[in-house]
């Protein structure tokens, strides 16, 4: 059965407060899957740059303009794995 639906006229103040108090909650949610998801993107674009970092010591340590540390293609290979499983 559908809740009553409230009409102007109609609707108490323990059901409009009932409605805000609802919205209020959604709103903290959201804001909070934000704040979430703004932190996991900080984290991703650190590790992100620590694995540039490795990348270039191996560069200067091998001499090879090509050279790759194997933990940071092990780092991006399991982000690229776990990209791969997301839904978008």
């Amino acid at each position: 059965m559908t809740p009553k639906r409230h009409t102007a006229s109609t609707i108490t103040d323990d059901a409009l407060d009932a409605l805000y108090d609802n919205a209020n909650r959604g709103w903290r949610r959201g804001d909070e899957w934000k704040h979430r998801a703004l932190a996991a993107e900080a984290a991703l674009a650190r590790l992100t740059a620590w694995c540039d970092q490795l990348d270039a010591t191996a560069r200067k340590v091998t001499r090879d303009p090509t050279a790759e540390h194997p933990v940071a293609a092990n780092v991006r290979h399991q982000m690229a794995k776990h990209e791969e499983n997301t839904s978008k």
